[in-house]
């Protein structure tokens, strides 16, 4: 599931497309893929391109909060929780230093 959102992002061109497997240190899900956008309408894209792709696997976004224009959506998945966030908030909320000793999957 990481992979397929993943490369979802990656066909809209989002940025420092980032799948963390954090398996060992949560029991609230399985991976989390962090993508930046450019602004509110990147953002948006970048999630309706998530939901029609895992619409096609069968799979249906379980909670979703966040819009476009606060800069920062969460899509839960269950096994895998998408954070799209524009620059300015990835970098204050910080998520990658959060998990920076996590593995990290390649895309």
């Amino acid at each position: 599931m990481a992979k397929i959102i993943a490369d979802g992002l990656a066909d809209k061109k989002g940025n420092d497309i980032t799948i963390y497997d954090v398996r060992t240190h949560s029991t609230i899900t399985d991976f989390h893929v962090l993508a930046t956008g450019l602004n509110p309408p990147h953002l948006k894209a970048l999630f309706n391109e998530t939901r029609l792709r895992m619409k096609a696997h069968d799979l249906a976004c379980y909670r979703k909060s966040g819009m476009p224009d606060s800069g920062w959506i969460v899509a839960d998945y269950i096994d895998v929780v998408l954070h799209l966030f524009n620059p300015a908030a990835r970098q204050y909320y910080a998520l990658d230093v959060l998990w920076k000793d996590m593995p990290r999957l390649t895309i």
